[in-house]
């Protein structure tokens, strides 16, 4: 039995999908609160549970050989309380977000949930995916896709030189596959990311080409952008992604070394020009 948190997330959806093709046996913990329709279709087992709450986890852990938690890495002391004598293996997924030098609260959050994994000894394997992008709306790449689509323009905060290197989904739910099995990787951590980094420029341009746009770029100074996100109301701000913590991590360069995931769980992640055009249906210029 595979137990699953945050089966209801982008990420999620598409593991449960490839699980039960695998002929897996899968539980999903859903909160009671949570829209189940992506999950009714396909035939998975649901235990209502809350992770706010740890004593309503039980009875999800309950016969599960292997957990994956794709729910907010903060609440993986909660999981780690709740599982049973028979949990051989419990794979972590966390964020990138953890290296970030930008102060916030949720950056706090993902360091110590990553205390706790890594804490809990052989049986849990870290996995940390950079930017997540794929089909439908994976709440990063498919909206500035979307934006170009409509705008034909786009504004870039800073100069656009910081480091980007994302990786498609199905990439990241093989490699989290992998280390639910492999004995090599127990109690080990690792990063998820594309074959390769680009600037933030070069994947504006490679996302315009994938959905046939030749965008207008304006590069727009960080202070400014700043100071508009602070006079801006709340609402307004949220929704031109002008979140002053944001901007900032825009500016932070994310490209890392895969080379630990290719070695111990076979991790090949697709080149961005062809996942790209995998989502996009276009082939991607390389310019």
């Amino acid at each position: 039995m595979i137990l699953i948190t945050g089966a209801t997330g982008y990420t999620g959806r598409f593991l449960v999908a490839r699980l039960l093709g695998a002929g897996e046996q899968v539980r999903c913990l859903v909160r009671p609160t949570s829209n189940r329709a992506s999950l009714d279709t396909l035939g998975v087992e649901i235990c209502l549970g809350d992770l706010e709450r740890p004593g309503t986890l039980v009875p999800a852990f309950a016969g599960a050989e292997v957990a994956l938690h794709l729910a907010h890495v903060r609440y993986t002391r909660s999981v780690l309380a709740a599982a049973g004598p028979e949990l051989r293996r419990v794979v972590v997924v966390s964020s990138m977000r953890r290296f970030s030098r930008v102060p916030s609260r949720s950056v706090d959050e993902v360091i110590a949930g990553e205390e706790s994994a890594l804490e809990a000894g052989p049986r849990v394997v870290l996995l940390r995916p950079t930017m997540i992008y794929g089909p439908g709306d994976d709440r990063n790449l498919s909206r500035l896709a979307g934006f170009l689509r409509r705008y034909r323009w786009f504004p870039v905060f800073g100069q656009g030189r910081a480091l980007q290197q994302p990786v498609h989904v199905e990439d990241v739910v093989a490699a989290i596959m992998a280390a639910a099995v492999r004995p090599e990787a127990a109690g080990r951590q690792y990063t998820l990311a594309g074959q390769r980094a680009v600037t933030y420029d070069q994947l504006v341009d490679l996302i315009a080409a994938a959905v046939g746009v030749r965008p207008v770029k304006v590069h727009l100074p960080v202070p400014l952008v700043l100071a508009l996100a602070r006079l801006l109301p709340a609402a307004a701000g949220r929704r031109l992604g002008l979140e002053p913590e944001q901007v900032r991590r825009l500016q932070e360069d994310k490209s890392c070394s895969i080379a630990a995931a290719a070695a111990d769980l076979g991790f090949a992640p697709v080149d961005l020009v062809e996942g790209l055009r995998r989502v996009h249906g276009r082939e991607a210029r390389n310019d």
